[in-house]
């Protein structure tokens, strides 16, 4: 069979089997509508599918050697010039054609590695899942492909052992700031609660933790953010905020990524979410002793400075006492004036 060049053999097993993703159903299915010539393919390929169960059952086989073995005599079947007429292939029933055993024969073969190569396929879905996971701290891990990953606090991102098949997929929760190495071929997929986030190759930051919407903020290049049937495609300086059944489209907050960077540029920024994201920056218990100076507005930029300073100059530039009690800080006025 000829295949287009983003159908794989794979890629049909997994839709025959109902096991294909939204994505990769509806990339079979516009290959299907292109042209004559692929529905018969498929066709052909569907009937031989149909008794691969059976076939299945009955031996027990190396999957890995023969599945080499097996697609190197495809290649070179496929790499073969045959001279001569074209011939359509027209499938009639069995009560008024007798089915020549050449065919037969070809059929066996190419039954067997169909099968052969859905079981190598099942084995490599079903291999246990790697997972890395923090509490309270933060870490950074180099995925198989090259990917750098840093989790914050209380966060788990669970990925396979290898990256097989058309897409890289992981699942997060809680957040995580991503430099995804680049793969046209093989597009980066990072589930997080019922979202799902769509990259070739670039940097951004995932929120989602669980009873909050889910947060992307885009550092480089371009990110797919979708849920169920609705979707947003952000650029470098762009975010979103996933609810139930939004999706709603912001500037990016690059101080969200204090966690990681401990860079914090503040543009006439509200005291209250300075203090925010300091909170969560830190991870610290900082809080306002009045909404009055919750207002106060500030445009100062922290780089990798210590909590204690960093609190210390919020408070003298906005003329505020501060304070610490036990674990908490407190930053306490009457205005900003």
């Amino acid at each position: 069979m000829k295949f287009h060049e983003n159908i794989s053999e794979e890629l049909l097993a997994r839709y025959l089997a109902e096991t294909a993703s939204p994505d990769e159903r509806v990339l079979v299915e516009n290959w299907l509508e292109q042209s004559l010539e692929n529905r018969q393919e498929f066709a052909a390929y569907r009937l031989i599918w149909d008794h691969s169960a059976t076939i299945s059952k009955k031996f027990e086989v190396n999957t890995d050697a023969a599945w080499g073995k097996m697609k190197m005599k495809m290649d070179q079947t496929a790499s073969a010039k045959i001279e001569g007429e074209s011939r359509q292939i027209d499938f009639i029933p069995a009560s008024k054609q007798k089915f020549p055993w050449k065919m037969w024969a070809a059929a066996v073969v190419t039954l067997t590695l169909l099968v052969l190569g859905w079981l190598k396929i099942q084995s490599g879905q079903h291999s246990e899942p790697l997972q890395i996971a923090t509490t309270n701290n933060t870490t950074e891990k180099i995925l198989p492909d090259g990917t750098k990953v840093f989790l914050n606090y209380n966060s788990s991102l669970t990925y396979p052992k290898e990256f097989n098949g058309d897409f890289r997929t992981v699942s997060l929760k809680g957040e995580a700031f991503f430099e995804v190495k680049r793969d046209t071929g093989h597009p980066f997929i990072i589930q997080a609660n019922g979202t799902e986030v769509k990259v070739l190759g670039t940097s951004f930051n995932v929120k989602a933790y669980e009873k909050s919407p889910v947060r992307v903020d885009v550092a480089t290049g371009k990110v797919q953010v979708s849920k169920a049937s609705r979707k947003i495609e952000l650029v470098k300086g762009e975010g979103a905020e996933v609810g139930n059944d939004t999706i709603l489209g912001l500037h990016a907050n690059m101080n969200m990524l204090g966690y990681k960077t401990q860079v914090y540029d503040f543009q006439a920024t509200t005291l209250n979410d300075v203090i925010t994201s300091i909170r969560e920056g830190y991870h610290v218990d900082v809080r306002l002793s009045n909404q009055q100076i919750a207002r106060c507005r500030l445009t100062i930029r922290f780089e990798k400075q210590p909590l204690d300073a960093t609190l210390a100059v919020i408070a003298e530039t906005l003329d505020l006492d501060l304070k610490k009690e036990g674990q908490v800080y407190w930053l306490d006025g009457n205005s900003c004036q």
